[in-house]
């Protein structure tokens, strides 16, 4: 599948290449001066290794804290773990109290492993949300408790048999930035969250989720990237060591995934993905602002007339601009020189990108321009100050 805004977050990371390269010089000078697949339950039909582990401890989860306080103690040190099963030390990171990882290695069977984690974890208060393939010669379970959420990466390593857990907590304001004319389907369920990016599941089928959306674009514009259809990346594979026996994997849902790219109403840009898998659908929003005015810029540093905004930040703003790179440096060469700004030093110049650092009381300006054509530019603007 594509990742959101390809294009222009290729056409990103080569302006920061350059931004990086001028950086160190202007240094220099100073110092010297989703698979998507069917849900099914675990079963024991395929297990080749001895009976279903028993478990070793039982004990409730209690680093699982409600909702509101948003807290959790280290999960590692109460997760209940089956016979013939340890947690490889080197593998804990939980610093974070949102968010943490760590594995299991067992001499147990992959399916005897399955089987103790869906039981266990259902007594225990969590809810089993669906199982995808992956490419450890295993499955993957994903489980919810109040806001946290779980997956359980069953499989192997060039060392034998291991349950690779990841956890990571929502904050109860997650949903707060996603931009209120972008609607969001019944029965979603939100399983993951960023400032700029949401995951949903949604217990409705592919068609009702793509007519949702049919109908709610109505009026939005199309980005210029626009979007397509495409499948995931399949999620199978082979990572496991030689003569290991891989579990039967779910069958993977044929059909391809959509993805659409929108410039809502409130001049926020949306990336959507809508994945099938089986009965239900994951959706994955990626959000790119497009609001000049979030980013601080001063009035005397306007964004190039006829200019195509590409994403905007607080202090930063990119554009693809139809002009050439003089044209480009005369006009904001100007256009701060009229202000009162002057020039922090000299400019740094290559072939075909210039950066020009600019200056006015405790504000700052670092303008970079590069050539994609005879005629267009990408530029990045960078303001600090007050």
């Amino acid at each position: 599948m594509r990742t959101p805004n390809q294009t222009v977050k290729n056409q990103y990371s080569l302006l920061l290449g350059i931004v990086s390269l001028f950086a160190a010089l202007l240094a220099c000078s100073l110092g010297t001066g989703i698979p998507a697949v069917t849900p099914i339950p675990p079963t024991t039909s395929h297990a080749t290794s001895p009976a279903k582990p028993t478990a070793k401890s039982t004990s409730a989860i209690n680093g699982v804290q409600s909702t509101q306080t948003g807290s959790t103690e280290a999960l590692s040190k109460s997760f209940p773990l089956p016979a013939d099963t340890t947690i490889d030390p080197e593998s804990v990171s939980e610093d974070d109290p949102a968010r943490g990882s760590f594995t299991l290695r067992s001499t147990a069977s992959l399916s005897g492993l399955v089987d103790f984690y869906f039981q266990n974890l259902s007594s225990l208060g969590w809810t089993y949300r669906y199982t995808d393939a992956n490419s450890l010669g295993g499955v993957t379970q994903f489980w919810k408790i109040d806001n946290l959420y779980l997956s359980l990466q069953f499989g192997y390593d060039k060392n034998g048999v291991v349950v690779k857990i990841k956890y990571y907590r929502i904050a109860t304001d997650a949903l707060e930035k996603l931009p209120n004319d972008f609607p969001i389907p019944g029965k979603a369920e939100l399983t993951n969250a960023s400032d700029t990016s949401w995951d949903f599941y949604i217990d409705q089928d592919l068609s009702t989720v793509i007519a949702f959306y049919t109908k709610a674009s109505a009026g939005w514009a199309p980005c210029s990237m626009g979007g397509s259809e495409g499948e995931g990346d399949d999620g199978g594979g082979s990572n496991f060591p030689p003569g290991a026996s891989p579990m039967p994997t779910p069958t993977r849902d044929s059909r391809p995934a959509k993805s659409y790219c929108w410039v809502l109403p409130s001049q926020n840009q949306v990336d959507l993905y809508i994945v099938p898998h089986g009965a239900a659908t994951l959706l994955h929003i990626y959000l790119t602002s497009l609001n000049v005015s979030e980013s601080g810029l001063p009035a005397e540093l306007p964004i190039y007339p006829g200019a195509t905004i590409q994403s905007v930040s607080p202090g930063a703003v990119t554009f693809q601009a139809g002009a050439s790179l003089e044209t480009l440096k005369y006009f904001y060469s100007e256009k701060l020189t009229a202000a009162g700004w002057t020039s922090d030093g000299q400019s740094f110049e290559s072939e075909g990108a210039i950066l020009m650092n600019w200056k006015q009381g405790n504000q700052s300006v670092m303008i970079t321009i590069t050539v994609f054509g005879a005629n267009d530019c990408f530029v990045m603007i960078s303001y600090e100050g007050s």
